[in-house]
Order: structure tokens, then C-alpha cells, then sequence
């Protein structure tokens, strides 16, 4: 821990085997719970990932780039404004803290069903634009981009059940020594055992000539996830005038917010990793013992480059009421973000009461950003 406790601001590196094939198991659980907790930036890189992700990522993010530069009368055609555009397209449809986001385009759809009420005909009624399959441009982008945004999404969901399983056992054993009550499997059993919902975001970043010069949040700016844990897939970059792969510009990539209050770059990991960042609703059920992090992406010396990348939100349930665990003070949940008020919307004020559904703490988060 020593080490770890050395490199507060580096980015978490975890070997693809080390985490499947719980080889160092011990060392694994270690770097887990020390990037997710108090003390870590609130992200890691899984790192060797088999070919079959790599080639999967290329793909996506290769049709994120030929979505973004179809003609916006085409990329009309998919989007959805009865859905509030949160399934197909969406571009400048979106407010981030009252401005119109025209810095990129976004594709929603469920990562894993075409069907994600299951035939459940109430909760499609209630929850409309998160159980709507939109209809795909395959013939516009050249490729099968339902195919690969599913395949791509079922292989990230089944990558992140392993590093969930070690969440679990870090949350038992920090909440265990305060002599509290938790669910071995509670974060496991909330993603992998209950829900269905599950949002991957397909993320075209446009060329940002209209940005200002140092503006370390001009391609995104800083928001937590609502998710228990985001699967990233990370970003690539391409010359918008050639169409050439390229690498990233100066200063451009993701930021977070470190727990010691400043802006860190997360370094780029080795190429063949996934990042896994943790999101609010393991804060919440996790009683504060995992701690989501605050995240932006920079835009750097707004050369005129795109960026691709593609999250999967691995998500409680609509339905699912999230709980502290026994013994656990609200609290003790909220209290991480009080010092970060001036980055993102306290918790404080989209959670006033546990247990609460995880369809109304996105609603009320949704409503403080936007």
C-alpha cells in the first residue's frame, strides 16, 4: 500500500489475468480498493485485454466517427424527441449546466437488449426513452453498428462483474470493521442479478475551433457518473481533414478530480486496456466507502482533431431501491462531495433520503445538471 499510497494522482493498473483468473488475488483486491476509495482517483485500467476486445473497440469507435460526420439531415432521421433524445442520436439537444452541448454527438441505446422492459408493457410506459430500441443506420455508417455496439457492450458488462466482485469485497470488509452489516454481493447483485438497464453511449467529440484557449473542460465538462461502474473504452483520435488515425492533441483526454482537490490528467493507458470508473450509485451503496469521482474531458490545443470513445453504465434497475448498509449513515455517503460543491451539484441536494429508486436519483441528478 505503501506504493499506492505514493502515486495518488497515477492511474491504477490491473493485468486482464491478475482479475479474471484471480492470479494475485490479494494484490488485485488491494489496487481495487485503494483506486475506488478515499484515496484513489475513482478510475483504473484493466490492462491486456483479450484481441477480441481490442478488435471490438476499433470497430465502435471507427463507426462513432463515420456517425459523426454523416449529414446532419441524416443523423435527423434518428433522432428520437418524443424519447427526449436519449435513445439514437443526439446533438445540441442536450443542456450541460444551462449551455446548449454542441462539443459532440452521442448515440444511446441499451448495451445488451433490444427489448430491455421484457415484455414488462408498464415498465416501458413509465420509462420510455431508456426502453425503446432505436432504429440503427447500419446502411449509412457501411457496417453492422448494431451488432458491434451490442457485442462490444456484453463483453465490457462481462469484464466489469470482475471488477465488481472486488468492490464487494472491499465494501464487506471496510464496513465489516466498522462493525456494520453488508451484502457480500450487493453491487454485483444490483448490476448482474437484477437489471436490465444498462446505457452504452457512443460518443463522437467534434473539432472545437470555438473553444476558449485553456479550457480544460471543452469537450466535456465535469459531471460524476450516476452508474455504479462505467466501462470506458479509450478514446481514439482522428485528423478531421485527412481522416487519418492521430494521436491525442497536447493537454486533450480525460481529467479527474482528485480527492485532495485537483484537476490530475489521467495519464493514457497502455494501449489494449479498458477503464472501469465508479459512479454515484456505488457511493450510495456502498455507504461512502467507494467514492465517485468527478470527471471532464479536455479538449487541449484544439487541434482539428475528432474523438471517439463509447461508455457502457452498468446500472441498478429502474425499480431497484438503493440502500445504505445496515448501520451506515446517510451521511457518511454525502460527505465526500461537500468539498467538491463548486465542481458538480452536491449529492446533498438529489439525495435527501434512502432507500430511493434508482430511476428518481438519475431523474433528479439529470435535472441538476441539465
Amino acid at each position: 500500500m505503501a506504493a499506492l499510497a505514493a502515486a495518488k494522482t497515477e492511474l491504477v493498473l490491473i493485468d486482464y489475468d491478475d482479475l479474471v483468473h484471480a492470479k494475485n488475488d490479494a494484490d488485485t483486491a488491494q489496487k481495487i480498493a485503494f483506486a475506488f476509495g478515499k484515496d484513489g482517483l475513482g478510475v483504473l485500467a484493466v490492462t491486456n485485454v483479450p484481441q477480441e476486445l481490442r478488435d471490438q473497440r476499433l470497430r465502435l469507435l471507427g463507426i462513432a466517427r463515420r456517425l459523426g460526420t454523416l449529414p446532419e439531415e441524416t443523423l435527423a432521421k434518428y433522432e428520437n424527441p418524443d424519447l427526449h433524445y436519449c435513445a439514437g442520436w443526439s446533438r445540441g439537444r442536450e443542456k450541460f449546466k444551462g449551455k446548449v452541448d454542441t462539443a459532440k454527438g452521442s448515440w444511446y441505446a441499451n448495451g445488451l437488449h433490444e427489448d430491455a422492459a421484457n415484455g414488462d408493457a408498464d415498465l416501458k410506459a413509465r420509462y420510455p426513452e431508456s426502453t425503446t430500441e432505436p432504429a440503427w443506420p447500419d446502411a449509412e455508417v457501411g457496417d453492422d453498428m448494431r451488432g458491434a455496439f451490442r457485442s462490444f457492450s456484453r463483453s465490457l458488462y462481462d469484464l466489469s462483474r470482475h471488477v465488481l466482485r472486488h468492490c464487494d469485497a472491499a465494501v464487506a470488509s471496510a464496513v465489516a470493521a466498522k462493525g456494520f452489516a453488508s451484502d457480500a454481493k450487493r453491487l454485483t447483485a444490483v448490476t448482474h442479478e437484477r437489471s436490465r438497464l444498462h446505457v452504452g453511449r457512443l460518443l463522437h467529440y467534434y473539432p472545437r475551433d470555438d473553444a476558449p484557449s485553456g479550457d480544460d473542460a471543452a469537450w466535456c465538462g465535469w459531471h460524476n457518473d450516476n452508474s455504479v461502474i462505467t466501462a470506458l473504452a479509450p478514446a481514439i483520435y482522428f485528423d478531421d481533414a485527412t481522416g487519418e488515425r492521430v494521436g491525442a492533441p497536447a493537454g486533450a483526454g480525460l481529467l479527474a478530480f482528485s480527492r485532495s482537490g485537483a484537476k490530475v490528467r489521467v495519464g493514457a493507458p497502455p494501449e489494449g486496456s479498458i477503464l472501469f470508473q465508479i459512479g454515484e450509485a456505488a457511493q450510495i451503496l456502498s455507504g461512502g466507502t467507494l467514492v465517485a469521482t468527478p470527471h471532464a474531458v479536455a479538449a487541449g490545443d484544439m487541434a482539428r482533431v475528432s474523438r471517439e470513445s463509447f461508455a457502457l453504465f452498468v446500472e441498478p434497475d429502474w425499480d431497484e431501491a438503493m440502500q445504505v448498509p445496515t448501520g451506515c449513515s446517510l451521511d457518511a455517503v454525502l460527505a465526500p462531495d461537500d468539498a467538491r460543491a463548486d465542481i458538480i451539484p452536491p449529492m446533498r441536494s438529489r439525495l435527501t433520503e434512502v432507500p430511493v429508486a434508482f430511476a428518481k436519483f438519475l431523474t433528479d441528478s439529470i435535472a441538476q445538471y441539465y
